[in-house]
């Protein structure tokens, strides 16, 4: 656009403007304090199985295939912090570091009948396994825990054995953790 042809609005709004798209689409940068390295965070991976049943309708097709229902049955979770074996590890550590439960009793026939509605099949139960990452971390005096994901546990992880710090990239909003580098 040529500047003879701009709107007298347009020169003192594109200022406004994206100071104001910088300010949503940003990321902040936290340090922890460099001198209570392993007291300043604590990254957590709560690793949990649990036993999950599928439930199809007698008459299932193709034109309906979302009719099918899941039902959750027992579960068992083991927190994990700063990579060290929880007291209650049924097994790992895994391939991505983390330490998970014991498994949890499979259901019983009649617990999978007891919760089956009229005109359901029921599948073979399955094990499902889910981790929640979170980091909690000093912000200006307080504690602020945030979720995040595995990159992040690992070298919060790798930070606590080093008995170093972290800066950590916060998302849009701060609510959530991006990154974190090992000071």
């Amino acid at each position: 656009m040529n500047r003879s042809h701009r709107p007298a609005w347009f020169a003192p709004t594109l200022p406004i403007a994206c100071a104001l798209l910088a300010s949503v689409v940003s990321c902040n940068q936290v340090s922890t304090n460099a001198f209570e390295a392993t007291a300043d965070f604590e990254a957590t991976a709560a690793t949990t199985y649990v036993w999950q049943v599928e439930y199809n309708p007698r008459n299932a097709n193709q034109d309906r295939p979302n009719d099918r229902r899941l039902e959750q049955f027992e579960s068992t979770t083991v927190v994990n912090v700063n990579g060290i074996r929880p007291e209650a590890a049924g097994s790992g550590p895994d391939s991505k570091g983390l330490w998970w439960p014991v498994l949890p009793p499979e259901p019983t026939v009649d617990d999978i009948e007891d919760r089956r509605k009229r005109a359901e099949i029921p599948r073979s139960p399955e094990v499902i396994k889910k981790v929640d990452y979170n980091i909690t971390f000093n912000q200006s005096g307080e504690a602020k825990t945030l979720p995040t994901n595995n990159d992040v546990y690992r070298q919060a992880v790798k930070a606590f054995e080093a008995d170093r710090p972290l800066a950590l990239t916060l998302g849009p909003q701060d609510a959530s953790v991006l990154t974190a580098e090992i000071q």
